[in-house]
């Protein structure tokens, strides 16, 4: 890879952490629900939805390995803020980077383990079937 691939890359990785960190508030918020207000619901769920899609085409779209784990790993966090367990168990299987890996392990240990046989990310027990985010 170029000097200026890497440097894209690297802008690209930082620009899907930086918007994860952004729309983390419209996760969190749909995570933990709210009391009796649909208009506040459906513009969080939206914002999140809109912020999941374009961080997730950021990511799959990087050549690097480390930087594109590391994009993958940032929008894995926002998808636990938002209870989307299901699309996390799905960015946490395309995490192949080990140092990201642990760090997803370290940061989520009671959602994702390393599958010994395959040496992928997990979800624990049942949790990759059931998930409280609704569609």
């Amino acid at each position: 890879m170029t000097e200026e691939g890497e440097q894209r890359e690297i802008a690209l990785s930082m620009r899907v952490r930086f918007m994860c960190q952004i729309y983390g508030d419209s996760a969190e918020n749909l995570g933990r629900g709210f009391p009796n207000d649909e208009e506040l619901i459906k513009y969080e769920k939206v914002r999140y939805e809109r912020a999941r899609k374009e961080t997730l085409e950021i990511a799959i779209s990087l050549i690097d390995a480390f930087h594109r784990d590391t994009a993958l790993h940032a929008v894995l966090g926002m998808c636990m803020k938002a209870n989307d367990l299901q699309f996390a168990a799905v960015i946490a299987k395309a995490i192949t980077v080990d140092l990201i890996k642990d760090e997803v392990v370290e940061e989520f240990p009671d959602f994702f383990v390393v599958n010994e046989a395959d040496g992928r990310l997990h979800m624990t027990g049942d949790r990759s079937i059931s998930s409280s985010f609704e569609d």
